[in-house]
């Protein structure tokens, strides 16, 4: 009997594409990068943009999705990053391949500002002074665009480009605050929702991005207060929204309380963290929560696993994105010795040309329970300053003369 077939589909659909296959599905992944990880993990994969551009490609993604529509036994499609820029593309129905995830409506109560931080006001969830117009004092605040993703759209709004395309749907403004940023990753039936673990984001400023997204450290441990914040501004955004599966709600918090800043209406990258039983992969139980399964029948479970946590740290995990220094044209050497560093993920394909300021790769990390994120991080930075001297030895060895 054919395996049932999905597709999944993103700016990087890797880790999605492993855990579709840890759940023992065929895979059809659809991405920009196509790596060496996503390959082994796919039965097909297929371009759906410009690497350099880190944007999808609405018309080829289009054109793929339908393409995967007739392939024998295909469950849908899941939707990872990225689609936050083209909406229509989960707006429209496509035969014979159904969208696994978040409806439209529930998409667009996440994405459109002016719904979500109303939904937010009237359940009484902190959120940064927001506002649809630019500030008439742009000092303090930033720019942000709703079609946006990984924190390249923020801007600080009083910068020299601060306020080109103000007129653009979507835009809008909110006053910098001071916190550590965080995420929970959590899980929805429409009605409740079961916080998997809560992260530290590791945000930088990368070229002319101030915040960008370069990774995350979970699961980390949290006072009682911050913990009941959380759980609470999920149930309520869960509630109101009718989200399902896996998403992600990204915060800043002062240690107690959480100041809510939006929630990814998609499995995130920080599944990664959890994502490590063989036995329950994580996409299954996407696919299960969107297809109706109830967490009611899972809140004893869940109850239970948080008390055994406390009894039982989980190990601390991390993920970080490596941006290439400079131009590179990979190497077979440099792809088969990344592979053998095991913590090594997103490899490039030998042949791959990788342009300066974009993704290279990423490093992981998986640290006893209770190491500390400052030692996770510690960690993380080394290995990653470990990959552009392995990747010039291994260039230097392919071509030098024999």
């Amino acid at each position: 009997m054919t395996r049932p077939a999905i597709v999944v589909a993103g700016l990087c659909a890797r880790m999605l594409a492993e855990s579709a296959r840890r759940a023992g599905w065929r895979v059809i992944a659809l991405d920009l990068f196509g790596d060496s990880d996503t390959r082994g993990a796919a039965q097909r994969w297929h371009p759906v943009g410009q690497a350099a551009t880190l944007a999808l490609d609405p018309a080829r993604t289009r054109a793929a999705l339908e393409r995967a529509s007739f392939e024998p036994g295909v469950m849908g499609w899941i939707a990872g990053s990225g689609f936050e820029a083209c909406p229509a593309l989960l707006r429209t129905p496509i035969a014979g391949l159904p969208l696994i995830g978040n409806a439209a409506p529930a998409h667009d109560a996440m994405r459109m500002p002016s719904r979500f931080f109303s939904m937010l006001s009237e359940h009484g969830i902190a959120f940064p002074d927001t506002r649809m117009e630019p500030p008439p004092d742009m000092s303090g605040w930033l720019r942000k665009e709703a079609s946006g993703t990984g924190g390249w759209h923020i801007r600080l709004a009083d910068s020299a480009n601060g306020s080109a395309h103000d007129a653009r749907d979507g835009v809008y403004y909110q006053r910098f605050c001071e916190g550590r940023p965080m995420s929970a990753l959590f899980l929805a039936d429409g009605r409740h929702a079961t916080v998997l673990g809560i992260n530290e984001q590791l945000v930088s400023r990368h070229g002319e991005h101030p915040f960008a997204w370069r990774g995350a450290i979970g699961p980390v441990q949290v006072g009682a207060p911050l913990a009941d914040a959380v759980r609470h501004a999920v149930q309520a955004i869960v509630a109101a929204s009718g989200l399902v599966g896996l998403n992600s709600l990204d915060f800043l918090s002062d240690g107690e309380g959480c100041v809510v800043l939006e929630v990814n209406a998609r499995p995130s990258a920080t599944m990664a963290l959890y994502d490590c039983d063989p036995h329950a992969p994580l996409l299954a139980r996407h696919v299960r929560a969107c297809q109706g399964e109830s967490l009611e029948t899972r809140e004893v479970e869940a109850v239970e696993a948080v008390e055994g946590a406390i009894a039982h740290t989980p190990p601390v995990r991390g993920q970080l994105v490596v941006f290439a220094q400079e131009d590179y044209a990979i190497t077979p050497a440099f792809e088969d010795q990344a592979r053998r560093l095991g913590w090594c993920h997103d490899i490039p394909v030998a042949g791959s040309a990788i342009a300066a300021g974009t993704p290279l790769c990423t490093v992981s990390a998986a640290c006893a329970p209770g190491t500390s994120v400052d030692a996770v991080r510690a960690t993380l930075a080394a290995r990653a300053a470990a990959i552009e001297p392995l990747l010039k030895v291994s260039h230097e060895r392919s071509f030098a003369p024999r």
